[in-house]
């Protein structure tokens, strides 16, 4: 008994001891935490400020596969459109999604999709499936479908279901043109949409502003699509008011962040910024979070550097600390690490098998990588692989000899890229900064001529 309570006192006493240890051991983590870590707040901001014109994007267009280009089981999805007019010929019939996500989301919580093809639709559109907590599994119309075809005096008409009541006896048909370049004449030719949004809580309505017109490549007609809209808020950033505008058919969720203008043509795309991307202002950093789906409320985080800070954050972007990249190189199984390349420039390309641009850049890449020397770069391909195949027959084939990554295994990491089409390219300095972005063609070699990297 005696043995056990002695026993007993030492365990208590080294438990005690242990207990303060941590103790001393956490007050030690939080002092060097408050001491290292940067401040931050948050602002809510809301873009109330609709306004129909052209946005800081300039004007541009955007063409999508007809519904007789899509396939079976996503054509499962689409609305049944009544009372499409039997006296036009040759039809072409559109359905423009606003947002992809949310469109195939709904229709595999609703039983249309089945959850392969929800996955591998995800997988195909590069698209987070733990974003789903921010999608509505109940429907939300955020589409626009349209018909077009030929009248019988040989004119095209279309037509744009303007309520969104999958019907198009009530809507009046237009007739297409093409070459809209000025904004009279964009705006003259829209058509105002009723459609829904989720703001994270319920489904809200919203307009939106579209515009029709005639591509003229090719021998048979076809549609392109202007989004003549964009909507704004103002915010308090230090001394400064700024503008926070957001884009209609804003597949990326990005924003434009400019000192407070009273007009503005175009908006350099510095100005820029995707979701979970900074902006360098005063010293700060800006992170931007959507909130709605529209974009009609965003968050703000800034980051308040201090003289004991002055770290740069890590982002997919020019000015910011690039994230990791490591893997299996493809042609010799050896291991790369963007890390252990520190002290040089690296050169990171996405690309994927079925990209045809991509493809076509090989040559270039390969003018550098036999040009300047490897003490002073090394270049990474980052492959997104299509179907099944010998992806190191196929890249021994195209004559590529710089390292490669699949980026389907297991083993590689790439994340905080974001990478949703190709190619993407990223130059990285020997700090491990990004300095440019999309270096294409001869860009890249003027680029590294004008770094004065070592020939080899």
């Amino acid at each position: 008994m005696r043995n056990s309570t002695l026993l007993l006192l030492c365990s208590l006493i080294g438990i005690n001891n242990y207990s303060q240890e941590i103790k001393n051991n956490q007050a030690f983590i939080d002092k060097k935490n408050k001491t290292n870590s940067i401040q931050t707040t948050s602002k809510v901001v809301v873009l109330d400020k609709v306004i129909q014109g052209i946005g800081p994007a300039g004007i541009s267009s955007s063409g999508i596969a007809s519904r007789d280009m899509i396939s079976e089981e996503e054509l499962k999805g689409y609305p049944k459109m009544k009372n499409i007019p039997d006296s036009l010929t040759n039809l072409k019939e559109y359905l423009f999604i606003l947002n992809d996500f949310q469109f195939c989301y709904q229709n595999y919580k609703q039983g249309i999709y089945s959850k392969d093809f929800f996955i591998k639709e995800a997988e195909k559109n590069k698209m987070n499936l733990k974003d789903t907590i921010h999608l509505s599994d109940k429907k939300v119309k955020n589409t626009i479908s349209i018909v077009a075809g030929y009248t019988s005096n040989k004119s095209i008409v279309y037509i744009v279901d303007s309520n969104n009541n999958d019907d198009y006896s009530d809507d009046i048909p237009k007739k297409l043109l093409s070459n809209l370049n000025k904004q009279d004449d964009i705006l003259d030719n829209a058509v105002n949409v009723d459609i829904e949004y989720f703001d994270g809580k319920s489904i809200q309505k919203d307009k939106q502003l579209i515009t029709v017109e005639q591509n003229l490549r090719g021998k048979d007609f076809s549609l392109m699509f202007k989004f003549p809209q964009y909507r704004y808020g103002k915010v308090q950033l230090g001394n400064d008011s700024y503008l926070i505008i957001s884009e209609s058919n804003n597949r990326n969720q990005s924003i434009y962040l400019a000192k407070d203008q009273p007009y503005f043509d175009r908006l350099d795309k510095n100005n820029i910024i995707n979701p979970s991307q900074y902006l360098k202002i005063n010293d700060n950093y800006i992170q931007y979070s959507p909130i709605t789906q529209n974009l009609s409320k965003i968050k703000l985080t800034i980051s308040h550097n201090d003289l004991d800070n002055k770290a740069t954050p890590t982002a997919n972007q020019v000015g910011m600390m690039a994230p990791n990249i490591s893997g299996i190189n493809i042609l010799d199984q050896s291991k790369i690490s963007l890390e252990k390349y520190k002290g040089k420039y690296v050169f990171l390309d996405f690309w994927s098998t079925t990209c045809a641009p991509c493809i076509k850049e090989f040559p270039k890449i390969k003018e550098v990588f036999d040009k300047f020397s490897q003490n002073d770069i090394e270049i990474i391909g980052i492959v997104d692989v299509r179907g099944k195949m010998d992806i190191k027959n196929f890249i021994n084939n195209q004559n590529v000899t710089w390292q490669n990554i699949d980026e389907k295994n297991p083993l590689t990491i790439n994340k905080g890229y974001n990478v949703n089409s190709w190619p993407t390219t990223y130059l990285i300095d020997p700090d491990g900064k990004i300095i440019d972005i999309d270096l294409r063609g001869d860009d890249l070699n003027n680029k590294l001529e004008l770094l004065k990297l070592a020939k080899k």
